[in-house]
């Protein structure tokens, strides 16, 4: 089920803020730290191995997997 994209961006913002990109390992690990519901985690596990430069770019990756909705 998608997950409203204001739940996941935080955790996008955090990684590209403290990484300078966005992975999914540093990202879940922060999302499980802070107790996020499943859906959320779920939505950033679709990143699976794949790196983002911005968050609009992991955005646009994420609607067109129906992993996020607006």
């Amino acid at each position: 089920m998608a997950v409203k994209w204001s739940k996941v961006a935080p955790y996008i913002e955090n990684g590209l803020a403290s990484r300078g990109n966005i992975e999914r390992s540093s990202i879940v690990d922060a999302a499980y730290d802070e107790a996020a519901d499943d859906d959320v985690v779920d939505a950033i596990d679709t990143l699976g191995s794949r790196i983002f430069m911005t968050v609009e770019e992991t955005k646009a990756f994420l609607l067109s997997q129906g992993a996020v909705e607006e």
